[in-house]
């Protein structure tokens, strides 16, 4: 399950936005557990798990979708809803990290220990376990490479002590092994793209988009890593699409407004 700190505040966002996501049953099941914080019944989260499914997709079949829907709430007070404020990454753990000698492996270093800490957190009993799947890991990580290569990067920290792997064979799951306390360095508040956020520390070309948050890799730099016309690149390019759609419609609706104006004006 793709990780969210704060599943109460996305959960909100997602009922007002009307969206349901990349992963539709993720949405749900955080809604779900929205509304079972919020005291409501099962039988009112079910009757709302539908209407916002209609309001994301007002062609979605309810018939295709109710099964689903209905395992969703039969377990909804299984897991309570997970609200964190972030996670801290320590300056000793990220100096461990530094002895590794490329930048794909100490990425990835830092995103499994993010993602370990996450965990504990979830679950006190967890014991530094990474319950995510490598493809998940591999993509927070910013690192996209062949499926040999990453399991050579895993294999890499495992025989540099940083990680182990679970004795049973049916759990892929890797266990964080450098993991200490110590004075605090950085703190995590959002999961996506840990790997620029990793190198953004260390003083490379990356940037939080003022709109969304992400943290991206400036577009504008010359070779020189000078900003080239325009100035300092403040949003990311999802943001920035959004952006100059938005200027475009307000530009063609203040024409029209100026056109019936000279129009009534005559």
């Amino acid at each position: 399950m793709t990780i969210v700190l704060n599943e109460y505040e996305w959960a909100e966002k997602m009922i007002n936005d009307h969206d349901l996501g990349k992963r539709p049953t993720e949405t749900l099941n955080r809604i779900a557990k929205y509304y079972y914080a919020n005291r409501f019944s099962k039988r009112e989260i079910r009757k709302r798990l539908s209407a916002f499914l209609l309001q994301c997709d007002p062609y979605a079949s309810l018939v295709q979708w109710s099964d689903v829907l209905d395992k969703i709430v039969k377990n909804v007070g299984k897991y309570p809803l997970i609200q964190l404020d972030g996670v801290d990454v320590t300056k000793e753990e990220l100096r461990r990290i530094e002895t590794l000698e490329s930048k794909p492996l100490r990425r990835l270093a830092f995103t499994l220990l993010c993602a370990a800490k996450y965990w504990d957190l979830v679950s006190p009993k967890n014991h530094h376990w990474v319950n995510t799947s490598d493809k998940e890991i591999m993509l927070m990580a910013n690192i996209s490479t062949s499926i040999k290569r990453q399991s050579m990067l895993f294999g890499e920290l495992q025989k540099k002590g940083f990680i182990c792997f679970s004795k049973k064979i049916d759990n892929l799951n890797v266990r964080v092994l450098f993991m200490g306390a110590g004075e605090t360095a950085i703190h995590i508040r959002d999961f996506r793209n840990l790997g620029y956020q990793y190198l953004k520390y260390y003083g490379e070309p990356y940037f939080e988009c003022v709109n969304c948050g992400i943290v991206t890799r400036y577009q504008n730099l010359s070779r020189r890593g000078r900003f080239k016309r325009g100035g300092i690149q403040k949003y990311c390019p999802n943001c920035a699409a959004e952006m100059r759609a938005k200027q475009a419609v307000n530009a063609a609706m203040k024409r029209k407004e100026e056109s019936k104006q000279k129009q009534f004006a005559c």
